[in-house]
């Protein structure tokens, strides 16, 4: 009885989802630890990183030219498995960066794919999707209006 307390313990200091996204920031990294295996796999359009401690190098990256970032969480999707619990959320992500847009809020709307261990309650895999286009590209100035054309061209109905 007393390893199954151990585990629930363990679960419990595990933040949710949208506790962890809502509550993490460049000043509390330290959450990735909590949140995330040591050898979590995560995966974006942009990186495929193996192990905890490159994904909060990543999140520190990430994060250093950041004014301000909130996720609404739409829902989710879960199921379970002997190995763990797996979750899709679905997000928009507000987001106010130095770098991006002159530091003017953007709207990024995807969703993120989990398996969670089944002993510690932590992310094992974490895959987000979202649109790089809308997230980056379509800031910038020539290359923005470009893919704006794009899309609308192809949107467009005979």
């Amino acid at each position: 009885m007393l390893m199954l307390s151990n585990v629930a313990s363990a679960r419990a200091a595990v933040p949710s989802v949208p506790d962890f996204f809502n509550g993490f920031n460049k000043d509390t990294l330290e959450m990735v630890d909590a949140f995330y295996a040591p050898n979590a796999h995560f995966m974006d359009p942009v990186v495929d990183l193996k192990g905890r401690d490159a994904v909060r190098g990543y999140y520190a990256n990430l994060y250093a030219n950041v004014i301000s970032i909130r996720f609404e969480f739409s829902g989710e999707v879960n199921s379970k498995t002997d190995q763990g619990d797996e979750k899709v959320a679905f997000w928009t992500m507000i987001l106010r960066h130095k770098k991006l847009r002159g530091g003017d809020e953007v709207r990024v709307v995807g969703n993120s794919h989990f398996r969670f261990d089944a002993a510690t309650g932590q992310a094992v895999f974490h895959r987000d999707y979202f649109d790089m286009g809308e997230f980056i590209y379509e800031g910038l100035p020539v290359v923005g209006r470009v893919i704006r054309f794009v899309k609308s061209k192809m949107s467009q109905t005979n």
